[in-house]
């Protein structure tokens, strides 16, 4: 990374929960209007308002057009039913950032957060976790039946025999440690 351009972190809910402090890391911050409002105790809520009057922590929602390109590349892989509305705004968030020329990392312990910012090219970091090292491709079906399902189904029981669905990878690839993370 050149020395002129800093560094743009963008903090799911974990993040700040696990003790991401913007006051202590070089570099701008920002996270999503979603995230703060998943925020709860009064000392983590008055850490939050600290770094926003401070200028360190900046909060921005991204365009719907950013998220609608998320919510397709994560209904493609599978990752679609498990992530939250609010992951889909964390990564759309630095995927906007990132197509703006700025060098952004994902600060999440989310494995299907993670492995959605794998296929966009945006590195992450994890707080608490490895991280993951394989992006996957998945598909939902029944272990009852056997049907399947599109990946970007949001169905949890079967259409045909009522059961509980179940998600299956059916591609992985190993990541190198340098594309997933950001530099130490």
């Amino acid at each position: 990374m050149p020395p002129d351009r800093a560094l743009i972190f963008v903090l799911d809910t974990s993040a700040i929960i696990y003790g991401f402090n913007p006051q202590l890391v070089e570099g701008e911050h920002y996270t999503t209007p979603r995230v703060t409002s998943e925020l709860s105790g009064k000392k983590t809520k008055a850490l939050i308002d600290l770094y926003v009057s401070s200028g360190r922590l900046k909060i921005r929602e991204p365009k719907a057009e950013t998220k609608d390109q998320v919510k397709a590349q994560a209904s493609a892989t599978g990752d679609l039913p498990v992530l939250s509305e609010t992951d889909l705004e964390v990564v759309a968030l630095a995927l906007e950032l990132k197509q703006e020329g700025r060098e952004t990392v994902v600060v999440s312990d989310d494995y299907s957060l993670q492995n959605l910012c794998t296929l966009l090219s945006i590195p992450f970091k994890p707080m608490v976790t490895k991280g993951i090292s394989q992006e996957f491709w998945w598909f939902i079906y029944c272990p009852a039946c056997g049907a399947t399902y599109d990946s970007s189904s949001k169905l949890i029981e079967c259409q045909v025999c009522g059961h509980a669905l179940k998600r299956k990878v059916y591609s992985k690839k190993h990541i190198s440690w340098e594309n997933q993370t950001a530099s130490k």
